[in-house]
């Protein structure tokens, strides 16, 4: 098994928003839509960010970038964006729903701690071939999936061992 830790972006032009872009505005074009200014802030953005972030996160980086989407603007670019592989939901605790940049990512699962909201990402590919294995046992072909698993974090653990109350969760991880 392969834990992963995010890794900040080096600044400057990332040669992978080209190849995105030029990827969304394929199925964009495909669906009669037109890659608009806004839409491809929304692009470099996402792709800027680092690590799972909320949708609101998102909008406001449009607007420190003087972007005058609207957040209904990114709620509806979010199906389109997930298809072309440009975002992928991330992490779901409760109602909160985190997204994460998917273009030139490799696939890994999450391990996510319910006392502080810890992340951690993981790759084991024992995983990937036993749900292989069972979607075929039922007649499935894959195309997707999100693998969460929800526990406790050393840290909290031992929060909780010595009757301390536990961490509020994070606000972004």
């Amino acid at each position: 098994m392969r834990l992963r830790r995010n890794t900040a972006r080096p600044g400057g032009t990332d040669p992978r928003h080209a190849t995105a872009l030029e990827r969304f505005a394929r199925l964009l074009a495909e669906k009669d839509l037109r890659l608009t200014k806004a839409r491809a802030a929304i692009v470099e953005a996402a792709l800027s960010r680092n690590g799972h972030f909320p949708i609101d996160d998102l909008v406001q980086d449009l607007r420190r970038r003087g972007i005058r989407g609207s957040k209904a603007t990114v709620y509806r670019a979010l199906p389109l964006l997930t298809e072309a592989g440009i975002l992928q939901p991330a992490v779901a605790q409760g109602d909160a729903r985190r997204y994460e940049a998917a273009f030139g990512r490799d696939h890994h699962d999450h391990l996510v701690c319910r006392g502080c909201g810890k992340v951690v990402e993981f790759e084991y590919e024992a995983i990937e071939i036993l749900q292989r294995e069972v979607a075929a046992r039922h007649g499935f072909t894959l195309e997707a999936h999100q693998h969460q698993l929800f526990g406790r974090c050393e840290a909290c653990r031992a929060q909780a061992d010595a009757g301390v109350a536990p961490r509020r969760p994070l606000s972004a991880n």
